[in-house]
């Protein structure tokens, strides 16, 4: 069982001359092309180290509470072990991020309720059925920071990354994996408004956030009313001269399409977010920032 790869890792990093022409005030714009990876998500990199972990403490199976993008990929490399999965994902979850963990022999639980419900209920089942249980946790950071280092060893000098904020993981797995090569760019998180806790707290200028009870936002995959590392992407934003933006339901669709029809990228609703970030006229003009496009827009409609 040792080789779990499935051929993550080392995703394409490109220039977007056209939306760099449209846009027509940043310096460069780049992008990181996680939705390359093997699921179609950014995911995959943190469910190898979580799936080794399991393996490792010798436990029947893996949990987690998904949005989507998570319940496909932990499923993809836990079939790959023949290890047991079990996903709990909110009822309205788009059906195509499901088809894929269902294909790959996942159980799926669904729940009326949002994310953060389905966290509390993974934790619950992790400790009475002796799963070990999955999310963006410690591992999974451990797992994403080679996004942050393959940009530090691109010979790029890049200002900025621009990365769509749920939990915060994701952005704050891609700092640390650039300051592990002693790079420090700019962490420029968006969220979608009505799922915002923490572009409140960065306005208010605040350590810490207030959590939304009944978060809203049609990018799925930032629909987190009290995300896990809240706090911790915060003091990562603050520390690297950053910044917090969120970005309407309108303006995250229209993303999608601009990036559809100049770049050829199709990519999931909370991936176009990157783009709506620089739509809002609030990054310095003088940047050279990296979208950091994290899912496949095939996953959220029916095809």
């Amino acid at each position: 069982m040792n080789n779990i790869s499935l051929g993550q890792f080392n995703t394409p990093l490109f220039r977007l001359f056209n939306l760099e022409k449209y846009l027509g005030w940043i310096s460069e714009i780049w992008a990181k092309a996680e939705y390359m990876n093997p699921t179609g998500s950014f995911k995959d990199r943190g469910s190898v180290v979580e799936i080794k972990e399991a393996i490792r403490l010798k436990k029947k199976g893996i949990i987690c509470a998904s949005t989507g993008n998570m319940a496909a990929s932990l499923s993809a490399y836990a079939a790959k072990v023949r290890l047991k999965c079990l996903i709990i994902v909110p009822d309205n979850t788009p059906s195509n991020k499901l088809k894929q963990a269902l294909i790959c022999g996942a159980r799926l639980v669904k729940i009326k309720g949002n994310y953060d419900q389905c966290v509390l209920k993974a934790k619950e089942l992790s400790i009475k059925d002796n799963l070990l249980l999955c999310g963006d946790y410690e591992l999974r950071r451990i797992g994403q920071r080679p996004i942050g280092r393959e940009l530090a060893e691109s010979g790029i000098d890049l200002d900025a990354f621009v990365v769509p904020v749920g939990n915060g993981t994701l952005g704050c797995a891609i700092i640390e994996g650039f300051v592990e090569k002693n790079k420090w760019p700019r962490f420029i998180g968006v969220q979608g408004k009505g799922s915002d806790p923490l572009t409140e707290a960065w306005e208010k200028k605040q350590e810490t956030f207030k959590a939304i009870k009944k978060p809203k936002t049609i990018a799925s995959a930032m629909k987190v009313g009290n995300p896990l590392d809240g706090n911790l992407t915060l003091s990562w934003v603050r520390e690297t001269n950053g910044m917090i933006v969120s970005v309407d339901d309108e303006e995250i669709l229209d993303s999608q399409k601009l990036l559809a029809q100049k770049e050829g990228i199709y990519v999931e609703t909370s991936a176009a977010a990157t783009v709506s970030a620089l739509l809002t006229n609030k990054i310095d003009k003088k940047l050279s920032v990296v979208l950091i496009l994290t899912g496949n827009g095939l996953k959220e409609n029916d095809v």
